[in-house]
């Protein structure tokens, strides 16, 4: 973990690479947390967190379904890579006079009932608080952030 103004000279200059977890429930609704902090403050989005100097993808997948959600072995076996997605914002975790840029590698992940009431969902580090939205409903809600109405299209037409 850097200190707080060698984060920020790193955010101003390099993309950042980043896991989002799409997590569908068996009723085809989409896990979302309402941000708490920059970027993409105030907005529903899906839970997910940076990877970190040294950490392999993997190894950054696990911790961030371990670390927000309470997730670990089979819930993650079946997750399907979405793609390769650029997030472009005009603010940052620590300065909202500097854009972030994030590589952002989303995973689907379909949950069975005991998975979904298995999980734990910290609030009020990076969500206030948590719902499960229909995939429709979120790809038109005005409070759903315009990256994960796209998540819930992809999702949709697959």
């Amino acid at each position: 973990m850097l200190p707080a103004s060698q984060f920020s000279a790193a955010v101003e200059a390099l993309p950042l690479v980043s896991i989002d977890l799409c997590l569908i429930d068996t009723q085809q609704r989409i896990l979302l947390g309402k941000r708490l902090n920059r970027p993409a403050q105030g907005w529903w989005f899906t839970p997910g967190g940076r990877i970190r100097k040294n950490e392999a993808w993997q190894d950054a997948f696990k911790r961030i379904a371990q670390d927000e959600l309470g997730l670990e072995g089979d819930a993650l076996q079946g997750a399907q890579l979405m793609g390769i997605w650029d997030h472009f914002y005009e603010d940052s975790a620590l300065n909202p006079n500097i854009s972030t840029h994030y590589v952002n590698l989303p995973h689907l992940i379909y949950l069975t009932a005991s998975q979904v009431e298995n999980m734990t969902l910290p609030t009020g580090d990076q969500h206030r608080h948590y719902c499960w939205m229909e995939l429709q409903q979120a790809a038109d809600h005005v409070d759903v952030h315009p990256y994960v109405q796209t998540y819930a299209q992809w999702i949709k037409e697959r």
